[in-house]
C-alpha cells in the first residue's frame, strides 16, 4: 500500500498541505527507491530513503508520524517500535495480525500518549456517510438485516501475494473481509454473536498472474517478490470461503458470505433491510449512489429523493473539502485512481489533525481492532464449529483458532 499511499499523500498537500513527506522505508532498496522517485516527481522533494526501520527512526530526528503500510504481520511490531519512540501512529488495514496483537498496539498508544489511527477507507466515502445518516434517522425503519455477498473463484494470488493466503501472516478474510465487517459495524452497531462455516477449497495457489487486472497491477510492479513467490505454486493454509450469520446487539442480523473459492458466476450483494424499505449501497470509491427502496414501492428514490430524507446532513469540513467543497454529496464523477487518493488523503489528513489537535482520530485503534475481532469472530467459529461472542473475541477469550498465529509472532 506504500506507493497508494503516496499517491493520497500527493492529493493530500494539494488539498491540505499538512504533512511533510521525510522518508520512506522498506527491506528492498528498489522499492523504497521507486516510491522515492514518485514521491519527488508529486510533491517536489525527494524522501529520504531507508531499509532498517529502526535506523530511520534514529536518524530522522523531529519525526512525528509514520504511515505503517506493510503486511499485516509486521503492523504490531512497527508499531511498538513507533510508539517507544515517541511518534504517532497511522496503520493500514487490518490493524494486527490478532485480536491480541492489536490490542497490544492500543496499550503501547495509550501508555505513550500518542495517537493510533486505523486506514479504514471504506467508510470514509461520503456516500456511505449518507447511508449511515439515511439508516440512522430512521427514514427507512427500524434496521432488520444486512447481507454482504462476494463469492467468486480463482486460482492465482490476488495481487500476486502470498502471505494473504497464509494463516500466520493474515490469510484472505482477514486482508480483504476486515473491509467488509468494518463497514457491516459501521452501519449495523456491535455485534452479539457470530455463528459462521468456513473451508479451505484450494489447498495450492499458482503465483504466476494477478486476477484483478492491471487496474491494482500498476501499484504493485515495483515490489520484490519473496522467495516463496518465486515458485510456480504456494501452499494455502488461509480459509478462502466463509458463511457467517451475524447477531447485532440491536437485534438485527446480518449475512456474510466471501469467497475466492467460487469457480463460475460471480455472486454479489450488498444490501440493508430495515421495517420500512431497503438500501442498496453505494460501492465504496465508485461514486454510485445508494439505492433506496420505500415499503411496497414499485421504483427506487431518486438522489434527490434520498438527500431529502436527512435534510440536516452535511459532510464534515476534512471530506468536503476533498470532494471540492460539496457538503451535500449523493453520487460523485470519479475513476478508481482518483478515488482511491482522495480517500487516503482523507484518511492522512484526519490522522494529522487528530496528532495537531490532540484528538481521537476518525477510526480509532478500539474502531480497527473490532473490525478485526468480527473476522476472527467468523474463523473462530468456523473452528470451533459453535456460535461465539462477539465481546469474548474483542476481550482475546475466545482464541483458539489464533493460538497459532499468536505463537508464530511470539504473542
Amino acid at each position: 500500500m506504500g506507493l497508494r499511499h503516496l499517491y493520497g499523500q500527493i492529493e493530500s498537500k494539494r488539498v491540505f498541505g499538512t504533512f511533510d513527506y521525510a522518508a520512506v522505508c522498506d527491506l528492498n532498496a528498489s522499492a523504497a527507491e521507486h516510491v522515492a522517485a514518485e514521491a519527488e516527481r508529486g510533491l517536489g522533494k525527494r524522501p529520504n530513503v531507508y531499509t532498517d526501520f529502526d535506523e530511520m527512526l534514529d536518524k530522522e530526528t523531529g519525526l512525528d508520524a509514520v504511515d505503517i503500510v506493510t503486511n499485516v504481520g509486521t503492523h504490531h511490531v512497527l508499531a511498538l517500535k513507533a510508539f517507544d519512540a515517541g511518534v504517532n501512529v497511522a496503520t493500514e488495514k487490518p490493524l494486527a495480525l490478532s485480536v491480541r496483537a492489536g490490542r497490544r498496539m492500543i496499550e503501547a498508544a495509550e501508555r505513550s500518549g500518542k495517537v493510533l489511527s486505523v486506514s479504514e477507507n471504506y467508510r470514509r466515502d461520503p456516500l456511505n456517510r449518507l447511508a449511515k445518516a439515511v439508516l440512522d434517522s430512521g427514514a427507512l425503519g427500524k434496521r432488520r438485516l444486512m447481507m454482504d455477498i462476494l463469492t467468486w473463484g480463482t486460482r492465482v494470488m490476488p495481487h500476486t501475494t502470498a502471505w494473504r493466503h497464509q494463516k500466520v501472516r493474515g490469510g484472505y478474510l482477514l486482508d480483504y473481509g476486515v473491509h467488509e465487517t468494518d463497514l457491516f459495524l459501521f452501519f449495523m452497531g456491535d455485534a452479539d454473536r457470530v455463528y459462521a462455516e468456513t473451508s479451505i477449497w484450494e489447498k495450492e495457489r499458482y503465483s504466476t498472474k494477478d486476477p484483478l487486472g492491471s487496474q491494482m497491477a500498476r501499484y504493485y510492479r515495483h515490489r520484490v517478490k519473496e522467495e516463496i513467490e518465486l515458485a510456480e505454486t504456494v501452499e494455502t493454509t488461509s480459509e478462502d470461503m466463509n458463511l457467517a450469520v451475524i447477531r447485532f446487539e440491536s437485534g438485527a442480523m446480518g449475512h456474510f458470505a466471501m469467497s475466492i473459492a467460487a469457480p463460475g458466476e460471480r455472486t454479489t450483494a450488498d444490501i440493508v433491510y430495515c421495517a420500512d424499505g431497503s438500501m442498496r449501497l453505494p460501492g465504496s470509491r465508485s461514486g454510485r449512489p445508494a439505492r433506496v427502496t420505500m415499503l411496497d414501492a414499485d421504483e427506487p428514490l431518486s438522489e434527490k429523493e434520498v438527500l431529502a430524507l436527512v435534510p440536516d446532513f452535511e459532510l464534515d469540513d476534512l471530506t468536503a473539502r476533498i470532494f471540492d467543497g460539496s457538503r451535500r454529496l449523493s453520487s460523485y464523477e470519479s475513476g478508481f485512481e482518483q478515488a482511491d487518493a482522495k480517500l487516503i488523503a482523507l484518511e492522512l489528513e484526519d490522522f494529522a489533525q487528530a496528532v495537531l489537535n490532540d484528538r481521537q482520530p476518525d477510526v480509532t485503534g478500539e474502531a480497527g481492532l473490532k473490525a478485526v475481532a468480527l473476522v476472527y469472530a467468523i474463523l473462530e467459529s468456523g473452528h470451533l464449529h459453535q456460535p461465539v461472542s462477539f465481546a469474548d473475541v474483542v476481550a482475546d477469550r475466545v482464541n483458539s483458532y489464533q493460538q497459532e498465529i499468536n505463537e508464530a509472532v511470539g504473542l
